[in-house]
């Protein structure tokens, strides 16, 4: 089994607009286990407005410069590459179109995480890895940075202290929410999450409200990952859903209404902190 993530990277690029439609390719990230097949998604829209399917059109799909696997858009745009992994890992992929006479498009890149079972997952809010913004009125649940904002900046000291705990214990999922703000995309936030130096680790988009998170950690365990042990976010929610399914979860508050966290949530502002709280 696998889960396929959302994680939809949205690029557009000039074409020649007498010759060939402009596209705009978009994948999502993926996990699986070592020798287990993961299927992996990809769709070629139509750039603007709308953004249409562009069907019956060749995408090719490359992962760390491997051997490239061929696929066809169907009516929606969408198309499936089946791979498997063989080693663990976390590994970008690139899709491209290939050779279309009709349709011109930039690449798009995403990552495919290749755990074991036994080692357990560090989920990770994007909201916690940035400065909170300070809005003037009150921002939906689960909602921490600004949308349409400039990119958020990130904390100096997260980095850093996620690498130290993936480097030797977990393995990271990092979770956004729809219209999360400071970014346009999921892309973006990938490509922000790498020039900030942030470990790899696949992203997934969660549909907004506690009930997604549940489902989320639902779906995780139903194919086979039920090594989630820590969750790092910024809100009461966040933190209600964590400690209902029994994860260790630390709290970054984002503000004085989400200090009323579960006494068995870690509540703390510095990132120094995380290493001791989870040794604790």
């Amino acid at each position: 089994m696998f889960l396929a993530l959302m994680c939809w990277g949205e690029v557009g690029g000039p074409a020649d607009a007498a010759e060939k439609i402009q596209g705009q390719l978009s994948v999502r990230d993926a996990l699986s286990a070592p020798g287990k097949p993961v299927r992996i998604e990809a769709k070629l829209t139509r750039t603007g407005l709308g953004q249409p399917g562009l069907g019956g059109e060749p995408l090719e799909l490359l992962i760390e410069g491997g051997k490239a696997i061929q696929a066809m858009t169907g009516g929606d745009g969408r198309a499936w590459f089946d791979a498997t992994c063989r080693m663990r890992g976390a590994y970008t992929f690139t899709v491209k179109v290939a050779g279309s006479p009709r349709v011109d498009s930039p690449d798009a890149t995403g990552t495919l995480a290749c755990w074991e079972h036994r080692r357990p997952i560090l989920l990770v809010d994007l909201a916690a890895l940035a400065k909170p913004f300070r809005a003037p009125f009150d921002l939906p649940p689960g909602l921490s940075l600004p949308v349409g904002s400039a990119e958020p900046e990130p904390i100096a000291e997260a980095a850093e202290e996620l690498k130290r705990l993936t480097e030797y214990f977990y393995n990271i999922l990092y979770l956004s929410w729809p219209q999360q703000g400071g970014w346009s995309g999921e892309t973006d936030a990938q490509t922000w999450l790498r020039r900030a130096k942030f470990p790899t680790g696949p992203l997934v988009t969660v549909r907004p409200g506690p009930a997604g998170l549940a489902e989320l950690l639902a779906q995780l365990k139903a194919d086979g990952w039920d090594n989630v042990k820590v969750g790092i976010g910024r809100t009461k929610e966040f933190a209600e859903t964590m400690v209902a399914h029994r994860i260790e979860t630390v709290i970054f508050p984002a503000g004085s209404r989400d200090e009323d966290v579960p006494k068995k949530a870690h509540l703390i502002k510095d990132w120094r902190e995380i290493r001791k709280k989870l040794r604790s």
